[in-house]
């Protein structure tokens, strides 16, 4: 059975909300959503990869445009594990890009972070750029939008 999660990370992958705003923001988020089965917070002491599951198409060098590699990606990211994700400095072998495993674009969405704000089985596959807002003034962070499909 296959399972679907829209998930929302700080842009700052270090970046943890306060636990009141943390609690706002689920339940403004809850709302938002018009349904789910289960909507919760995930905060961890280490960085994690937030990825989107089966909806993994490729992953672009935020510069150029240009497709990196699956190889290369991954030597990236096994070095950065490394560290516990926290060097993810890059540069890109397209156009010697100095970026980060962060800052990739990621088709669909993906990116690090220490904390989540999740909901399984939610009624619609994102909210409207309005929407994001109103989760990033309360939570007082820039935010991306994960469409996850297990």
């Amino acid at each position: 059975m296959s399972e679907h999660y829209l998930t929302f990370i700080p842009a700052n992958p270090e970046f943890v909300p306060a636990s009141d705003l943390s609690a706002m923001a689920k339940e403004v988020f809850t709302h938002l959503l018009g349904g789910a089965s289960a909507v919760e917070i995930i905060v961890t002491e280490e960085i994690a990869f937030v990825d989107q599951g089966e909806n993994f198409e490729k992953v672009q060098c935020p510069r150029c445009g240009a497709e990196l590699s699956t190889p290369w990606w991954q030597e990236a990211m096994n070095r950065s594990f490394e560290s516990k994700f926290r060097q993810m400095d890059v540069t890109t072998p397209c156009c010697r890009c100095a970026t980060t495993l962060n800052d990739l674009v990621y088709i669909f969405p993906a990116g690090f972070a220490r904390f989540q704000l999740r909901a399984r089985g939610p009624k619609k596959p994102q909210l409207t750029p309005q929407e994001q807002r109103q989760l990033e003034q309360i939570l007082r962070t820039p935010l991306k939008q994960i469409w996850v499909h297990y």
